[in-house]
């Protein structure tokens, strides 16, 4: 019996495929430029050594902008992302049902602005685990441990929604249930993921 779901952020409860587009529009830049450093730190970037400031001064030195030191890389950065409706009203509609959390390998300060600009449903989460706050990132298995801990069930009653699979792999080796979202097919991936839960 699932009684706990953890969310991943990317992908599953917002659509991240335009990043970088505004500021990139902004300094004549392509986004697949700002891509470029954003991999090349990504790991910083990811368990939080690196902050959004810190990642877009690279920005600056590497394609020599001009007058963007007070540019608010965090606010454009967040803004190119657009909430993936569909599960949203589901995750509403079964908060009552189950234990809600978020697991997520993502940046910092970024949750004040995923929540001001409805990214993810405004709702109580049970457990938020940021990869830039824990130090750890999907798919290392100490975060799964992490989040199962916190989730205080057992790992036979938690549910990871993510959209990539080798992160699910590092859930089941905890024996969590997965299952696989696809944001280019979002009706139908919802839809399954109603009727999954229905099953239980």
């Amino acid at each position: 019996m699932i009684s706990y779901i953890y969310f991943d952020v990317g992908g599953v409860l917002l659509d991240w495929s335009r990043v970088f587009e505004g500021a990139a529009t902004k300094y004549n830049l392509d986004p697949e430029d700002i891509g470029k450093v954003f991999d090349q730190n990504h790991d910083d970037i990811t368990k939080g050594v690196l902050s959004a400031k810190g990642f877009w001064d690279k920005c600056i030195q590497k394609y020599n902008l001009k007058n963007a030191s007070d540019f608010d890389f965090l606010d454009s950065w967040v803004s190119d992302y657009s909430p993936i409706k569909e599960i949203h009203n589901l995750i509403k509609k079964i908060t009552p049902k189950y234990k809600i959390g978020l697991l997520s390998n993502i940046y910092k300060n970024m949750l004040p602005f995923l929540l001001e600009k409805e990214l993810i449903p405004n709702i109580l989460y049970d457990q938020i685990i940021f990869s830039c706050d824990v130090g750890m990132m999907k798919p290392n298995p100490d975060i799964y441990e992490l989040a199962q801990n916190k989730a205080g069930v057992s790992s036979n009653e938690i549910l990871l929604v993510d959209d990539r699979e080798d992160y699910l792999e590092g859930a089941k080796k905890l024996c969590w249930n997965t299952f696989l979202f696809d944001p280019k097919q979002r009706v139908s991936s919802v839809k399954k993921l109603e009727e999954y839960l229905n099953h239980f």
